[in-house]
C-alpha cells in the first residue's frame, strides 16, 4: 500500500484524488503503509501520551477515527482515495519538539506491535521527525494534511 501525506488547502481536496502526479503539485511526504488506523493510534498518543488498556484500545481507536474524513466518492477497487486528517492531529504533530520524538516513537511502536511488528522505535523516530516538520510547515502555511492512499 502506498500512502503519502499531502499539505494542501481545503479547496484543493476535491481535485487531489483525481490528479496524477500530485507530488509535483502539492507538498508531499511519503509515509509508506501508514494507514488511517495507525494515524488514529498516533492521535491518541499525542492527545494522552499513553494508550488505553488492550481491552479499551479498539473502542478508543474507533472513536479517534471518527473525525477522519474520506474525500470524494468511492471509486473502483484499487483506485487511490484521500482522507482529511483531523485538524487537532495536524496541530499536535506540528508542535512535537525534538526531545519528544523518541518517547512518542516508542509509544507508537508499542501500540502497533500486533498490526505492524516490523515497526521499530528507531524507524518511527525518523518518520515522526519528518512528519512533525512536514506538519509544522503545512500549519504555518495554513494548509490541511491529507492522507493519499493507493491500495
Amino acid at each position: 500500500m502506498l500512502t503519502d501525506l499531502i499539505a494542501a488547502s481545503a479547496d484543493d481536496a476535491a481535485v487531489i484524488p483525481h490528479t496524477p502526479g500530485h507530488a509535483n503539485i502539492w507538498p508531499t511526504l511519503e509515509v509508506t503503509s501508514v494507514e488511517p488506523t495507525q494515524w488514529a493510534s498516533l492521535r491518541l498518543i499525542l492527545q494522552q501520551q499513553s494508550l488505553p488498556s488492550a481491552m479499551a484500545a479498539p473502542v478508543a481507536l474507533s472513536h479517534a477515527m471518527q473525525d477522519f474524513e474520506r474525500i470524494g466518492a468511492v471509486g473502483e477497487i484499487g483506485d487511490p482515495w484521500l482522507v482529511l486528517l483531523p485538524e487537532d492531529l495536524s496541530l499536535r504533530l506540528a508542535q512535537v519538539s525534538e526531545d519528544q520524538i523518541a518517547p512518542l516513537a516508542r509509544a507508537w511502536a508499542a501500540s502497533e506491535i500486533e498490526r505492524r511488528p516490523q515497526w521499530s522505535a528507531e524507524l518511527l523516530e525518523f518518520m515522526l521527525s519528518d512528519m512533525s516538520a512536514f506538519a509544522a510547515s503545512a500549519v504555518a502555511q495554513g494548509h490541511r494534511l491529507f492522507l493519499w492512499i493507493c491500495p
